[in-house]
């Protein structure tokens, strides 16, 4: 792409990190994230999966840098954080979106299973806002965090204990960031997607004992009467890491077709 249409892009002159960008919503939006400008280090646990995002951000005429990382390690954040600064000159906003799902009920979650969905969803979105904003601070940076939430976290759901608590931590930790850094110009948003096509949703039907059924019943629930598209909270994301949200902070923002709204 021009330089020239490239710098009146709404992400132009941005470095973001997505994480869990390779698959799903991370892709969708690290993918649309460059093509509004931004410089993206595509981090995932899966290393392949964040190359091939990366080399269809290239083919697009934006750069990525792939970053393997385990959110739930707070030496394996920090280091994301150092070589997105390293190799992209700087760090401006950062999509904490990594993150996996249990369903089971809750009188059947084993302890393992509660720490491992508190440990990636909670902990890991933790170690992303912390370090980010202690990047921000140290370099007065305006910088801005995307946190993802999810319908679980405002709704009652069978057999999400584990999930639900995950991300209503989520919401919260957003509000209190939030509040402890407008003065710095930090802003912290979450967005709260409704059942869309993502690996976590096809994890999720897998479970279940007939996966189209679920599908259906699932898109029933919508309003809209379907199922998202990650590209559709892709949109959301990148609204909110942008300066055109420059007096939005502590939001959480449900694209979710309607279901939170019933």
């Amino acid at each position: 792409m021009d330089d020239g249409i490239r710098s009146h892009l709404p992400l132009a002159g941005e470095q973001i990190i997505v994480t869990g960008a390779g698959s799903g919503i991370g892709a969708a939006t690290a993918v649309l994230a460059a093509a509004k400008g931004a410089e993206v280090a595509a981090a995932d646990i899966h290393r392949e999966s964040a190359e091939a995002v990366c080399g269809q951000i290239a083919g697009g005429g934006g750069r990525a840098i792939a970053v393997e990382v385990d959110v739930s390690d707070e030496a394996q954040v920090e280091a994301m954080i150092s070589r997105t600064v390293q190799e992209l000159g700087g760090l401006t906003g950062i999509v904490n979106n990594a993150g996996v799902i249990v369903t089971r009920p809750l009188t059947e979650t084993s302890v393992e299973e509660w720490d491992r969905c508190l440990d990636i969803n909670a902990r890991g979105v933790f170690l992303g806002c912390k370090h980010a904003v202690r990047h921000f601070l140290d370099r007065g940076i305006a910088g801005s965090i995307v946190n993802t939430g999810s319908i679980s976290a405002l709704t009652g759901q069978h057999g999400q204990a584990a999930y639900a608590a995950s991300k209503g931590a989520i919401v919260q930790l957003t509000r209190q960031i939030a509040v402890e850094h407008a003065a710095h110009g930090i802003r912290c948003n979450s967005v709260g997607p409704g059942s869309v096509h993502s690996a976590v949703l096809s994890s999720f039907l897998a479970s279940q004992p007939d996966p189209g059924a679920a599908e259906a019943s699932l898109a029933a629930q919508h309003p809209v009467g379907r199922i998202g598209d990650a590209e559709e909270v892709a949109a959301a994301n990148c609204f909110l890491l942008s300066r055109e949200a420059s007096f939005i902070t502590g939001t959480n923002l449900q694209v979710d077709g309607g279901y939170t709204a019933v």
